[in-house]
């Protein structure tokens, strides 16, 4: 803003110039005190309005908002649409924050990091469904509106609309009421519940579980996979392509393995199962596992690459994946084992495969949120479930490199104590329990590590007569002022 004076003896003359245009000027004949006062008013607008611009007359956010779809696998919400807006900036974050300001003038794209949270979108579109979607976990999410002014973008920063949403946990309803592990025919009867199930091709993986769980947004707008066995992140720009991208499907149970190999020609179900297939890097790790059966490395590696590795334990060579992935993978063997048994008998685990370590790791390495997330979107894709991932216990009483039906064969590591001063007794459902010190402390609690059952009965003799309906498998664990005297393991039929 410019102003300018001319003035003589006798008669002043004020115009000023706003964004090089004539938009005020004033000559009067007479000046007066209240119109120098009405014009210094005027002048400090105009100053102000210059400096400020236009950021006053951004729409205001969105108030009004609706969820549509909370599963473990997916969200769908929407909000009202603002006028005069032209973009919205949605952020999305797994920690509420009161200190996520976009940079004005800034243009982002899907996938950029602000502070704790990630851009979903930035775009006119009021409905958000945002992909990699994990279960039993609440999201945040931070809805701006923006406008352009002089060619660059402006963010109204006063009251974004947060929505705060709670997606679904592991949910197997009833599924698996006719199962008893107790019943003779225990592995007859959960295999005919997990087979047969709806039959997806080969190639669908690639709009489903790939598309909806797998591929995650990074910074520039663009995607990345991570291989199930290392841990690789492989940046791309969409779309995406198993070849270009040198990726592949995994068979986590070989299809070499498989009694009905080759079972691609054509295609069985059972070289299409999701629950059997994780996105790998094809050349560097699953041409390097190849059939080899997994295991932990105990002697000479072979080759490594990240976070999976192939090498000797004893005279036998396994692939080991990373940490993060070994639960998975055994659940994903277990799975394959049992749900093809009654069609071929030859499903068990073959010589060179240790159940031992496969049972290992699906204890130590419990379902996650993603491995939920997964295991609800192919029940609902295929119509059955993997019950190693809902009943843990269940691989218990399963022998699978004979696939018969055993009271425990449960290796789970974890170090037994007993104290010969405590009686504990289990039967018809009632626990009981005697001491000569107090017992301060009871837990029990599942393979996966939830709390079934923890009570403080600061007494001698503890007595819960309606402990469990079903069977499970669990540990106990008994303190006494705080130290720890009994863990077992407890199978309860």
């Amino acid at each position: 803003m410019q102003l300018f004076v001319l003035s003589s003896a006798k008669t002043p003359y004020f115009y000023v110039i706003f964004n090089q245009k004539l938009v005020f000027n004033y000559a009067p004949s007479k000046l007066v005190e209240e119109s120098l006062a009405m014009i210094r008013v005027f002048l400090l607008f105009l100053f102000l309005f210059s400096k400020i611009g236009f950021s006053q007359n951004l729409p205001t956010n969105p108030v009004l908002f609706q969820v549509h779809r909370t599963l473990a696998y997916e969200l769908t919400f929407s909000f009202e649409n603002v006028a005069n807006n032209t973009n919205y900036l949605v952020l999305m974050s797994t920690y509420k924050s009161d200190i996520l300001t976009p940079l004005q003038g800034k243009v982002y794209q899907r996938g950029d990091q602000l502070g704790s949270a990630k851009v979903v979108q930035f775009s006119s579109d009021t409905i958000v469904n945002p992909r990699a979607i994990r279960a039993n976990t609440k999201y945040f999410f931070y809805v701006y509106t923006s406008q352009v002014f002089k060619g660059k973008i402006e963010y109204q920063l006063k009251k974004p609309l947060v929505i705060e949403v709670l997606t679904a946990n592991l949910n197997p309803g009833n599924y698996y009421e006719s199962i008893s592990v107790s019943a003779p025919n225990f592995l007859i009867a959960l295999s005919e519940l997990i087979y047969p199930h709806k039959v997806l091709t080969y190639s669908a993986y690639k709009n489903t579980l790939l598309a909806k769980l797998e591929l995650r947004d990074t910074v520039g707008g663009r995607s990345y996979i991570e291989c199930a066995y290392s841990g690789e992140r492989n940046v791309f720009d969409e779309p995406f392509d198993w070849m270009k991208e040198g990726y592949s499907r995994e068979h986590t149970f070989p299809h070499s393995w498989m009694p009905s190999h080759p079972a691609d020609n054509p295609p069985l179900s059972e070289y299409s199962d999701f629950h059997n297939l994780y996105p790998t890097n094809l050349e560097k790790v699953n041409t390097i596992r190849n059939n080899f059966p997994l295991g932990e490395v105990t002697g000479k590696v072979l080759y490594i690459y990240l976070e999976g590795r192939l090498g000797y334990s004893g005279n036998q060579i396994v692939y080991e994946p990373r940490d993060t992935h070994k639960g998975n993978a055994a659940r994903a063997m277990m799975y394959m084992s049992i749900a093809y048994s009654n069609q071929n008998n030859n499903w068990n685990f073959p010589s060179i495969q240790s159940q031992e370590i496969i049972k290992k790791w699906h204890f130590h390495d419990p379902p996650d949120n993603y491995e939920i997330a997964r295991q609800e979107y192919i029940y609902a894709l295929q119509g059955n479930r993997n019950p190693f991932i809902d009943h843990p216990e269940y691989a218990c009483f399963i022998d699978f490199s004979k696939l018969v039906k055993m009271k425990e064969m449960c290796n789970s590591s974890i170090i037994e104590k007993e104290n010969t001063d405590l009686s504990i007794q289990f039967q018809n459902h009632m626990l009981k329990i005697s001491s000569e010190e107090v017992i301060t402390e009871i837990i029990i609690y599942d393979a996966t590590g939830k709390e079934l059952m923890h009570d403080f009965p600061n007494a001698i003799h503890f007595q819960n007569d309606n402990l469990f309906r079903e069977s499970t498998f669990c540990f106990l664990v008994i303190r006494r002022n705080g130290v720890e005297v009994v863990r077992r393991k407890m199978v309860i039929e």
